[in-house]
């Protein structure tokens, strides 16, 4: 327990959040943009064509999801010290953090829908990937 209040820990944990808001800020606004806005916009607020986010609440969200794959990553480094462990672990996390939010609004928002539920969940297990990679390399840059 020790090692989540130390110095390297709490320097991968902050890192590890600014990368995970920046890509999913890009994955929200750039990549993914017309997408959700297709499939979603009858559930938002819209202004001028586009979603309308609460910004301090997905903000909150999308730290608490990088600091869970951040702890949970580097658990499994604790254990195995490896890019492959970090990557397995990294994509796991990802994956079932993403499917208990798309899943559950599949299960009862009346007509979610499914190609949002699947390519959110890609979207998750990608980021989780990504956070093996970061979590990994900054990991020992702080190490050393």
């Amino acid at each position: 327990m020790n090692y989540f209040l130390s110095s390297t820990f709490l320097k991968v944990a902050g890192c590890s959040i600014l990368i995970f808001i920046v890509l999913d800020l890009l994955w929200l606004s750039v990549v993914a943009r017309t997408i959700y806005f297709k499939q979603m916009s009858y559930l938002a607020a819209v202004e001028n064509g586009r979603i309308v986010f609460n910004l301090p609440v997905g903000l909150s969200v999308q730290a608490i999801i990088a600091l869970g794959l951040a702890v949970f990553i580097s658990l499994a480094l604790l254990v195995d010290n490896t890019l492959a462990t970090s990557l397995c672990v990294g994509a796991f996390a990802g994956f079932v953090m993403y499917c208990a939010y798309d899943l559950t609004n599949l299960s009862f928002i009346r007509n979610y829908p499914v190609f949002i539920t699947v390519v959110d969940i890609a979207w998750g297990t990608a980021q989780g990937i990504f956070a093996g990679i970061y979590v990994f390399y900054l990991t020992r840059y702080f190490s050393s």
